[in-house]
């Protein structure tokens, strides 16, 4: 039995030996290939990382120059804003829209409840004497349009008219088609009955 094992380990060394030949052969092509290919892959990964990043720059510019614009538009618009609640403003529009503006002011004193000055009416003939706006502000960029205004008021007058109307018609109509009935015991009926 010794003499078959001595024999059967010789034959599977031998076997081993030519098994592993090829392995070796094998592996010596192998390891530089899955290097090449690792170099390649990862020169990859780098070329697509390059291209988000290129990508998200010119992402990040855009959004700068938007962010620049709306910084410059609401600029403009609080400049607008500041120019359209200026109190030369809003003295002029309120004298074109016929408000007159009181040449006597009166004052509370809330502290001691006194009224200082003696109120009267402002009075349209009065205005002469109230110092008007007769230095141009260089800084009133935009005005009051009293024409829009003007149209605004004129267009919900005439709204205000027609929900009026329409009001009375559809009460009128009401009245006439609806027409109550008495039972013969003295009470009114209802006409949906």
């Amino acid at each position: 039995m010794s003499t078959l094992g001595v024999a059967g380990a010789r034959t599977s060394s031998r076997a081993s030996r030519a098994v592993s030949i090829p392995n070796l052969r094998s592996t010596k092509v192998a390891v530089p290939l899955i290097v090449v290919l690792g170099l390649v892959g990862i020169q990859l990964v780098q070329l697509l990382i390059g291209v988000f990043i290129s990508q998200g720059a010119y992402e990040l510019a855009q959004l700068k120059a938007y962010k620049h614009e709306l910084g410059t538009t609401s600029e403009i618009l609080k400049a607008e804003v500041d120019s359209l609640s200026s109190q030369q403003n809003l003295a002029n529009a309120a004298q074109g829209l016929g408000m007159v503006a009181n040449s006597n002011p009166v004052f509370l004193n809330v502290g001691d409840q006194k009224i200082i000055g003696k109120p009267t009416a402002a009075k349209a003939n009065d205005s002469a004497k109230v110092a008007r706006n007769l230095v141009p502000n260089s800084a009133l960029v935009s005005t009051t349009d009293l024409g829009a205004i003007k149209a605004a008021q004129a267009a919900a007058t005439k709204v205000e008219s027609v929900k009026s109307q329409t009001v009375k018609d559809v009460a009128n109509s009401q009245t006439t088609a609806t027409k109550v009935a008495f039972s013969g015991e003295g009470l009114l009926a209802s006409p949906t009955n």
